[in-house]
């Protein structure tokens, strides 16, 4: 039995650590592509001449260091499992609290 506990346990830590590197992986790209496309216009209106591939490589390259600087700054959460339902539940608590500072103060508007 606890051959199976341990392999259910690499199991969640494996999707938990692919789920985060695609999620930085995203972020790198457009952050990316945002970049890219102010050197492409700035490379554009200055003149300079440059082929396609060499900007895909540059995006290419950019992009991959910039997913690996990510991970390697936000690896101590890698493999820790994502709680989805705390954070709907902190999202649900945050909300309500909202909708009460605002039901209260459009109270203390009305009495005064």
């Amino acid at each position: 039995m606890k051959v199976g506990e341990n392999m259910r346990e690499l199991g969640l830590k494996l999707h938990s650590f692919f789920n985060r590197s695609l999620r930085y992986f995203v972020f790198s790209t457009m952050v990316t592509f945002g970049v890219g496309f102010i050197i492409i216009l700035a490379n554009l209106f200055a003149g300079v001449v440059v082929s396609l591939s060499f900007y895909m490589l540059v995006f290419l390259v950019f992009d991959l260091t910039l997913t690996f600087l990510i991970c390697f700054y936000n690896s101590h959460k890698l493999f820790v499992p994502i709680n989805r339902k705390l954070i709907k539940k902190l999202n649900e608590e945050e909300v309500e609290r909202a909708r009460e500072f605002n039901r209260r103060k459009r109270t203390n508007h009305r009495a005064s």
